[in-house]
């Protein structure tokens, strides 16, 4: 498993976790339970890395902290399709709790700055 622990420019913090293996589901549960994740959520989260082209954002408004996992894919595409999809997630619980509109500029730099970290984590893992 690669992880990573993010900022977004001192407002929020999130984990990038990626090539997540059966065995590394019990880490993942604990910073679930961390955030404050219920016992069926962190079970579904679980579940949901078992299986292909399927990932989770689960995020804590409280401690503006969220945790983003990315599971396997049966492609490259769909592999990017499902950090697309929860970079959405991620954006939107930040957007939330700041009062950022939707489709303004600032949602668009948002977007681009998550995307941005994410690409740099996997730069350094040699994944890029």
């Amino acid at each position: 498993m690669f992880k990573h622990y993010l900022d977004i420019a001192g407002k929020w913090a999130f984990v990038f976790a990626y090539r997540i293996e059966e065995d590394n589901l019990g880490e993942v549960g604990e910073w679930l339970k961390a955030l404050g994740a219920k016992p069926y959520e962190i079970v579904r989260a679980q579940g949901l890395l078992l299986k292909r082209n399927k990932g989770f954002t689960f995020s804590n408004s409280g401690l503006r902290m969220s945790v983003m996992c990315i599971g396997g894919a049966t492609s490259k595409e769909q592999w990017w399709d499902t950090v697309s999809h929860e970079i959405d997630h991620l954006q939107h619980a930040v957007m939330e709790y700041y009062g950022v509109k939707p489709g303004t500029e600032d949602a668009a730099w948002l977007q681009g700055y998550i995307m941005r970290l994410v690409v740099k984590a996997m730069k350094g893992d040699g994944n890029m």
